[in-house]
């Protein structure tokens, strides 16, 4: 048995809520925007979950920003897409000024989206404090438990679950819940991995920034341009944070003249009255009276944890990796941590997988988290072996899960190959209903997709679905008759086939295998998706286990 103690308030013993054990499949530590994805995708794979929060409610302050165009096809396939567009707004583009009231901003970059031509969803600005409320209500719609102000204190695993221990930091009392897996959402000083005892690598919080939300009327400087963010001198800048309709800004500056004049230690007032000043300076309106809504003094971390499971206890979101600002990953990153891991726990936990396919989480996303961090720190060193953002938002590859060659840590999104191991590229079909990506198709289960030539796998696919546990639905993707109708011609050649062929597309949207034409057959399909649940071909289907 293996037992850890969080750092934080013991509980007393006579406290209990009761003489046995709340149970649940999944209990997730964290309510943040990992732990609240996490809860999303366990439910809309029908596992149970259970998540405490140690906060009493959710955090007003923005924090992340950016959603990438990666979260947001996780977010589409969930049916979230039009909730988040009512808070969210597209990118504009960067630009350089002395001060906002400058005549003329110089452009930083591409302007606009440059996911859109590759992305069913693109990317959007979107503060986690307005998403995190479209996290929360959807996963309590869909079953999930959710419960602020409760706390980890304790949990032990043994070879059949977890038991751990959860203080109600409200009244006191504590309460023990037995689950089959603990997920660790909990940040960037995660208890649980300190407890576990799991290494990080990299650097923590250096350098230190001062970020400022605050409302204010800019208008008469802005002229009606509305950009995504303005560099100024000093790397000080102004970040568009809210919506159109509700504009917040964000005014982020590193706080190294700040600290020449005070201590860590300075006041709330010292701190708003220094950066009031700052922000009629970038602003160029001397008169200005913002409204600040928060200011908050933060480091910039680079780490990873050296691995992302212990046992039953898995890592993600900041507890496995804290990335610096740029890009804007590391949120999103966490987003698609839990997009990995929960089909992988519902596999599991609904008998249709061996228990070793848990061990593909750390092997996958400890792989992505390490490359992405390593070239966000080349962007910022402007290295020019550093990868372009749409390559480590949409581009980054799993390895082979037939164990073909590694094709190294990304591809151009521009250009894919659909070749194993990769995110099954975008394209547009056209049915009787109107316009729908390849990537809509995707749903709780595998999913085959024919090429246009390629209608005798689809019985081929019904038969290996009607096999026990192997979920799979099968589409023909254009040629005659087909619903799904290829306007161009391009499905096989995007993904690597010919007309007679067909690719299998796991849950989370990555490829497993693909065949440039025939077998055609249930046997071929079967061993594939076995292969790629790392379960032999001989297993029967498990019970779904209970904790």
């Amino acid at each position: 048995m293996n037992t850890a103690t969080v750092p934080g308030p013991s509980p007393d013993a006579a406290g209990d809520t009761g003489p046995g054990p709340d149970h649940v499949p999944v209990l997730v530590v964290g309510g943040s925007l990992s732990g609240l994805s996490a809860a999303v995708l366990l439910a809309h794979h029908g596992v149970g979950c259970l998540v405490v929060e140690r906060r009493s409610g959710m955090g007003n302050h923005p924090r992340s920003r950016v959603l990438t165009a990666r979260s947001g096809e996780v977010f589409r396939s969930l049916g979230l897409e039009p909730a988040i567009d009512t808070v969210s707004r597209r990118p504009s583009g960067w630009f350089q000024a002395r001060t906002l009231a400058d005549p003329v901003y110089t452009r930083l970059g591409p302007s606009g989206d440059p996911t859109r031509p590759i992305s069913p969803a693109g990317s959007r600005l979107c503060d986690q404090n307005r998403l995190e409320p479209i996290l929360l209500a959807d996963a309590r719609r869909r079953g999930a438990r959710v419960l602020f102000g409760c706390e980890l204190t304790s949990f032990d695993q043994d070879p059949h679950g977890v038991t751990a221990r959860i203080l109600d930091r409200s009244t006191g009392r504590s309460r023990t819940v037995r689950c089959a897996y603990l997920l660790a959402a909990d940040g960037t000083h995660s208890p649980v991995r300190e407890a576990l005892g799991i290494e990080l690598h990299g650097r923590r919080g250096e350098p230190r920034f001062l970020s400022t939300v605050f409302e204010a009327d800019l208008d008469p400087v802005l002229h009606g341009r509305r950009p995504t963010a303005v560099v100024f001198p000093g790397r000080e800048v102004l970040f568009a944070r809210g919506t159109l309709r509700e504009p917040l800004w964000e005014h982020g500056i590193p706080d190294s003249p700040f600290a020449a004049g005070a201590s860590d230690g300075a006041s709330d007032d010292a701190l708003g009255r220094f950066a009031r000043d700052r922000l009629r300076e970038v602003t160029g309106l001397p008169g200005l009276e913002p409204d600040v809504r928060s200011v908050l003094r933060w480091g910039a971390s680079a780490v990873v944890a050296e691995r992302f499971r212990e046992g039953r206890v898995f890592l993600l979101g900041d507890a496995a990796h804290t990335m610096p600002v740029i890009g804007g990953l590391g949120g999103n990153t966490g987003i698609q941590d839990a997009h990995n891991l929960a089909w992988k726990l519902a596999a599991v936990l609904h008998g249709n997988a061996g228990e070793q396919l848990l061990d593909t989480y750390d092997v996958e996303r400890s792989r992505v988290a390490a490359h992405t961090l390593w070239h966000v720190l080349a962007t910022a060193r402007e290295l020019p072996e550093a990868l372009h953002p749409e390559t480590l938002q949409l581009g980054y590859l799993y390895p082979d899960p037939a164990g073909g060659p590694d094709a190294g840590p990304g591809e151009d999104p521009y250009r894919p190959t659909g070749r194993p191991g990769s995110r099954a590229p975008h394209l547009w079909l056209r049915h009787d209903r109107g316009r729908v990506s390849v990537l809509d198709l995707f749903g709780a289960g595998f999913t085959l997709l024919a090429g246009p030539l390629g209608q005798r796998w689809l019985p081929a696919g019904a038969r290996a679905a009607a096999g026990p546990g192997l979920p799979l639905a099968a589409y023909r993707i254009g040629g005659p008759d087909s619903a799904l109708r290829d306007p161009r011609g391009t499905f096989p050649t995007r993904y690597g086939i010919g007309p007679t062929g067909a690719v299998l597309v796991r849950p989370d949207g990555y490829v497993v295998r693909r065949w440039g034409t025939a077998p055609h057959t249930r046997t071929a399909l079967e061993h594939a998706v076995r292969t790629a649940l790392e379960r032999p071909a001989a297993l029967s289907p498990e019970p779904a286990r209970s904790a």
